[in-house]
C-alpha cells in the first residue's frame, strides 16, 4: 500500500488531470495552509481564496467537493469526524464536519515541491506583514 507520502507526490503529478484531481489537490493545499485542519464550512472560502489566487475564480461545485472528500478519506488522507459548534453570529450550535490531515508534517514535506504552495505560503504572509506594518 502507498504512503501518504507517496500519494500526495502522485497527486501533485496529476493535479491537473479532471476537476476532481484539482479539487483533491487543493484541498490538501488549503488544509496544509491551516496547520491539518478546516471545517467544512469553511473550506468553501478557503478554496475560493486559493482559486481566486490562481487566477481561477470559479465556482466550487459542492458535489465535486464531496467526492474529493470522499476520495482523499478512503485514501487515508484525511479523517472527517461530525462535530458539534458554536454559530459565530447567533445563538445556538450546529453540526459541522471537522476535516484533518492525517500526516501534516509527510503532508508538508512533499508540498515543498508545489510551486502553487509555496507562492500562495509566500502571498498569505506577505499579506499578513504588510496588514501588520500598516
Amino acid at each position: 500500500m502507498s504512503s501518504i507520502l507517496e500519494k500526495i507526490e502522485r497527486m501533485l503529478t496529476n493535479a491537473d488531470e479532471t476537476e476532481l484531481s484539482k479539487m483533491k489537490m487543493n484541498i490538501v493545499r488549503v488544509l496544509a495552509v491551516y496547520k491539518g485542519l478546516s471545517w467544512k464550512t469553511e473550506l468553501f472560502p478557503d478554496l475560493a481564496k486559493l482559486l481566486e489566487f490562481l487566477g481561477q475564480p470559479d465556482i466550487i461545485k459542492p458535489r465535486i467537493l464531496d467526492k474529493a472528500l470522499s476520495s482523499l478519506l478512503s485514501d487515508g488522507i484525511i479523517t472527517v469526524e461530525d462535530k458539534t459548534r458554536g454559530a459565530m453570529l447567533e445563538k445556538g450550535i450546529y453540526t459541522d464536519q471537522l476535516i484533518r490531515l492525517n500526516d501534516l508534517v509527510k503532508v508538508k514535506s512533499t508540498l515543498e515541491k508545489d510551486p502553487v504552495f509555496a507562492q500562495y505560503m509566500h502571498n498569505r504572509i506577505r499579506m499578513i506583514k504588510d496588514a501588520l506594518s500598516e
